[in-house]
Formats: C-alpha cells, structure tokens, sequence
C-alpha cells in the first residue's frame, strides 16, 4: 500500500525548514551570457535554484539573441531539468510560466512516469499528484525544412559509440556531445574519429544540501535533460538533429506493477521520445529535434553491431559506476546490473578470452554474481537500471550455452538452455528490427550498417 502523497510532501517540507502554507515548484526561467546559461527554479518558502550550463566554445547568449530555435531549446532544457529541483519535496502546484501546451503534456509525463522510480523507491503514487499551471502560449510557426546536420550525444558507452561510429562513416560534418564529459566518453570520440562538443552541467550546491536534511532524493528522467541540452548546442551550431542511441528496449518497463508500470528508461522510451519531439517543435518551430537513430533495434542487435568495431571495446565503459556524480572514475566495476548485462550481450559475438581481459572481470563465471546474472531474466528482479528486455537476457544466454568456450561458464550453465534453437531466435529478432520510421539518410544507415552489413565499416 503506497504512503499519502500529500502528508508526505507536507512532511518533508517541514522538516526542511519550508515556511508556505501551500508551496509551489515555480520554473522561473534561463539566463544566457556568452557560453554561460542559468536555469533558474524555486520552491515557495524554502529555497531558489540555480542552475549552470557552460556551452565550451559557443556564445549562446549572442546565439539566443538572434534565433527563436536556440531561446525555445534553453526553454526545453529549463522544463526538463526542474525535475532535478522539484523532486525535494514534491509540490503539488507546479508553475512552469509561458509554455505551449505540447510542452506542459512532456512536462506532466516528466512528473509521474518520468519519476516513477523515485516513487516507487519512496512508495509513492505521483498518478494526480500534481497541478501544473502554465501560461498558454502559441506554437512557434516556423517555415522551411530544419537544419542539415547532426550531432551526436556520446555517454561513453556502447550504444552511442555505434551511433557515432556509423555517422562518421557516412557524414563526414557529423560532430559528438557531451555533458560533463568523462574520460571514456572522449575517448569514444577519438575512436570514432569526431570531433567533440562539451556542455558542463552544474547543479545548484543547494540541492545536495537539502538531499542531506532529508529531501526526497532518487532517479530523475536525465535523459531528458542530456537530450534538452544537447539541442540547445545543435541550435547554436545551426544543425537540426541530436541523433541518439536509444533503442527499442527501453520501452520494456523494469517492473510491471498490479495497477501501474514503472520503468528506470521512461525518458529513452520512445513514448517519451514522441512527447519530447513535440514539446521541441513546438518551442524551436521544428529547427531541432532530438530522436533515436537505435530505435529499431534490441540491445542484442547493438551488441552485434558494436562487436564489428573491435577497437572500440578499449574506447568504452557502459558501467554506471563509472559515471558517479560526483566522483571520477575510469574502470569498470565488474559487479554491477550493467557491468553483468554488457557482458551478457557482447559474449556471443566477441571471443571469450579476448572480451573478458579487455573488460576485466567474468561475471558469467563468478559465483557471487549468479543472482545478479538470474535478477536479469527475472521480471520480479529487474534491476532498475538500463539493461534490455528479460526476453533478449535469455536468449543471449541461450546462445553461449551453445557456444563451446562458454557453455560451462557457471551462469551459462545453471541459466543458459542448449538446444532452445537460439540461432534461429537471434535471425528472428534481427529480422523484426523495422527501420521504416526513420528518416533518410538514417534509414539507410540502419539498414545497412546495423542490420545488414557484416564486415567492418569502411
């Protein structure tokens, strides 16, 4: 049975020093100056926030002065990055100031499945929870077709180094992002051969502080935001998309509750993903939208892709771990959901030997970690954090119970089923991977470079 929200909120608020009869989350709006941006919030009776963006080598300021596409993508990036701020105590009334409507719909997603798992965690229900106010504004009319180019968000993991690696291959202007970048995430740049964008993200100290005292703390919809902020840097650089590597796993809730799902990638599901190119058109009049050239494909399929590039195993680190917020740290941990499922799909396409001295550890071999390798084909387990559907965990295990080299890897053993007809499977979801929706040039790329083609790329 989930805790009342409203004695909850009103609970925590107290303990925090808040002082308002009725507290409000109020967006209160950007700032731009050079290559600085603040994004300002405040929470009535208890604290203002601000936020800091430093755009490396961009005047935004001057960019925001002269174009509608960069002010309505700081807008984007205000709206969705409030929930970093508004999740401390939960406000029911949620001011979010000019907005058109297709904005407030992405901002009312951000607010109950976009923080589903902070609520879940706290045993909440956010479902109703909140009154968004806004002041209606027109969408922003704009003619003619966006802006070519493209501009890649890398993370530092294996995903975004397939996207990376394919655009560079077919656009030679193609550039890489990223935010706060960390030593793999340039390294990825490097081995792509793209030059690098950097954005540094700085939350407001005070958020930390409040964390301390007792705020209500857990995951946030980030990649909302990292997408927000790279179009504001697509704006500035005059290119029209922030092509991403979300694939179509991220639509598979993490756990599928009696009256509700909850899913650790809402913001990477293409549910998500439709509302957030919306709210840009709306706000940019369509100069810059943000959407997944992965869509189409599982996390088996990616891994196979990435497999082609073997180079790139040396460049990347999907472990969470490794991207503390606020710690630096360069290696994989080897014990972690995601450490366990990289390892899990990358082991039927690269050599046993050759994968595990490169990452470092065998999870598939270690006895502590089999429940964590069984909490991935388990739908009550699911770890919440980005790892593929409960059906392609299986049957990657299926595939190495197959595979001579590790057929007698403890997991493999005790997990993995011989004789499932896995081959036959793996055809069968490469073949469903349905790359219609995407755009030209993309969907050639698709096609070619992710489903198609074998060799390495050229």
């Amino acid at each position: 049975m989930t805790r009342d929200l409203d004695q909850v909120r009103d609970e925590v608020y107290r303990r925090l020093g808040g002082t308002a009869d009725r507290p409000a989350f109020r967006v209160v709006g950007w700032e731009a100056d050079g290559e600085e941006v603040a994004l300002r919030y405040a929470i009535d009776g208890l604290a203002t926030f601000t936020e800091r963006l430093t755009f490396v080598g961009m005047d935004v300021g001057a960019a925001a002065d002269d174009s509608v596409a960069v002010r309505g993508a700081l807008q984007l990036t205000l709206l969705t990055a409030a929930t970093s701020y508004l999740k401390v105590c939960l406000p029911r009334d949620v001011h979010l100031g000019p907005a058109p409507d297709d904005a407030v719909t992405m901002v009312e997603a951000l607010l109950t499945d976009g923080l589903a798992e902070l609520a879940f965690d706290h045993d909440l229900d956010l479902r109703g929870g909140f009154d968004v106010h806004h002041d209606p504004v027109p969408a922003i009319d704009r003619s003619g077709p966006p802006p070519a180019g493209v501009l890649v968000p890398v993370g530092g993991g294996k995903d975004s180094a397939v996207t990376a690696t394919i655009a560079a291959a077919h656009d030679p202007d193609a550039l890489t992002i990223a935010v706060n970048p960390r030593r793999s995430m340039r390294t990825t740049a490097e081995a792509v051969g793209l030059p690098l964008v950097e954005v540094r993200r700085r939350l407001d100290p005070r958020v930390f502080e409040l964390n301390d005292a007792g705020a209500i703390n857990g995951h946030v919809p980030i990649t909302a935001i990292v997408a927000s902020i790279c179009a504001v840097a697509a704006a500035v650089l005059g290119r029209g998309t922030v092509l991403l590597s979300n694939e179509r796993s991220a639509d598979e809730p993490t756990r599928r509750l009696a009256d509700r799902d909850v899913n650790h990638q809402f913001s990477k599901s293409s549910t998500f993903e439709g509302l957030h190119v919306a709210a840009a058109a709306a706000l940019t009049g369509g100069a810059v939208s943000a959407w997944s050239f992965l869509r189409p494909a599982s996390e088996l399929l990616i891994a196979r892709a990435f497999a082609r590039h073997p180079h790139l195993l040396d460049a990347v680190n999907s472990c969470n771990r490794a991207y503390a917020l606020q710690a630096e740290r360069v290696e994989w941990c080897g014990d972690c959901p995601k450490c366990r499922f990289v390892q899990l799909t990358l082991a039927p396409f690269v050599p046993r030997e050759d994968l595990v001295g490169r990452l470092g550890f065998d999870a598939l071999d270690d006895p502590s970690q089999l429940a964590g390798v069984r909490a991935l084909i388990d739908p009550d387990a699911k770890p919440f954090e980005c790892v593929g559907t409960i059906e392609e965990a299986q049957l990657a295990l299926d595939l190495l119970a197959d595979q001579p080299a590790w057929a007698e890897a403890l997991a493999v053993r005790e997990l993995g089923r011989s004789g499932a007809k896995a081959a036959e499977r793996l055809a069968a979801l490469i073949a469903s991977a349905d790359a219609s929706a995407l755009p030209e040039p993309q969907r050639t790329w698709f096609e070619e470079d992710v489903v198609g083609r074998s060799e390495a790329l050229r």
